[in-house]
């Protein structure tokens, strides 16, 4: 059960985020499982976080919160949802752990380093076996991917995550979280 906005400490910006994508017809819709991130942060004992599809900073503020010493470096490809997420996390005094990258996904990817992220989560419109490929690349060995949207474009999670020696693997609907082997 996702948490109430008496227990969501970013309650507003889900609102916030969906009240944007209504006003400009954007693709900011934010992962409202915000709470399982922040679990799964946890759960992991994470220090390092990587996230593919900022949109407004919901998620990446739960992956923090989740995991207080952790550092989160989310990417995202709208100018306007950099600008707004980056304020978010001014405004939550989270500025100096979660940092927004701005540009295509791919790309900022390949500029972080590989083998030193214990979570990774994707949210952006449809996961690519190419983006898939670059978060493997990021998480070290026992690393969990959490990956959203795989009901939006070709590729099922059964597709992404086949390999058994790359990964061990569980989809739920939309959402599969794998672990790199």
């Amino acid at each position: 059960m996702p948490p109430s906005p008496a227990t969501d400490p970013f309650a507003d910006i889900l609102s916030t985020t969906n009240a944007h994508r209504a006003q400009h017809s954007c693709g900011a819709y934010p992962y409202d499982k915000g709470s399982l991130l922040g679990v799964l942060a946890a759960a992991v004992k994470a220090t390092r976080i990587i996230e593919v599809g900022t949109a407004l900073g919901y998620s990446a503020l739960w992956l923090a919160h989740g995991a207080p010493g952790a550092q989160v470096d989310t990417i995202e490809s709208d100018p306007e949802h950099v600008r707004i997420a980056r304020q978010r996390c001014i405004d939550y005094q989270m500025s100096n752990r979660v940092h927004v990258h701005h540009g295509d996904a791919l790309t900022v990817l390949g500029g972080l380093d590989p083998n030193a992220y214990d979570l990774a989560f994707f949210d952006g419109f449809a996961p690519t076996p190419q983006l898939v490929t670059g978060l493997y690349q990021r998480l070290r060995t026992g690393g969990v991917l959490v990956c959203a949207n795989l009901t939006l474009g070709p590729h099922n999670a059964d597709d992404l995550l086949a390999d058994p020696d790359a990964w061990l693997a569980h989809s739920f609907g939309e959402t599969a979280i794998a672990v790199k082997r």
